[in-house]
C-alpha cells in the first residue's frame, strides 16, 4: 500500500492480496487521521466480507457466489474505539454481469488494485456502545 497525504485528504493505493480495511485503518494512523470521511474507493476486490445488520448485535453475511468483485463504492467513517482507529465502511460490489450487491463491508481482500480516498477531520468522533440498538453509535467531540 502506498499513500499520501495533501492538505485534508489522505489517498490510498492498495496491490493485489493486500487487506482492504487493515490497510485503510494504517494508513490513518501513519497520517495521524483518527476522524474522518471515506470520500470514496474504486478497485477490484477479492471474496469481500458484505454483512447486514439484523439488531442485537448481529451481522448476517450477504452470500456472494463469485470470488472477484469490482468495488464500485465505498463510502464510511473514520472514529475510534477505546482510542483505536476503527473504519465504518459501507460498499457496493460489482459482480461481471453488472449485477450489484451492497452492505457494510466486513473485510476484504485487494484484487490487483484499489483506490482510496478519505478527508481527515479536525473534531474529534468516537464510537460508543448504544444499549438501545446493539451498535457503537457515534459521538462528536
Amino acid at each position: 500500500m502506498d499513500s499520501f497525504r495533501e492538505g485534508d485528504a489522505v489517498f490510498m493505493r492498495f496491490l493485489d492480496g493486500e487487506d482492504l480495511v487493515e490497510g485503510i485503518k494504517q494508513a490513518l494512523k501513519d497520517h495521524q487521521v483518527t476522524a474522518g470521511i471515506v470520500l470514496g474507493g474504486v478497485g477490484m476486490l477479492s471474496k469481500p466480507g458484505l454483512v447486514y445488520y439484523k439488531g442485537n448485535g448481529v451481522y448476517a453475511p450477504i452470500a456472494l457466489d463469485d470470488d472477484e468483485f469490482e468495488l464500485v463504492a465505498l463510502n464510511g467513517n473514520v472514529a475510534t474505539i477505546d482510542g483505536e482507529v476503527f473504519v465504518h465502511l459501507h460498499a457496493t460490489v460489482g459482480k461481471a454481469d453488472g449485477q450489484a450487491l451492497g452492505g457494510h463491508l466486513a473485510g476484504a481482500k485487494v484484487h490487483m488494485t484499489a483506490e482510496i480516498a478519505v478527508r481527515a477531520l479536525e473534531k474529534t468522533m468516537i464510537r460508543v456502545l448504544d444499549p438501545k440498538t446493539g451498535l457503537k453509535t457515534l459521538r462528536f467531540g
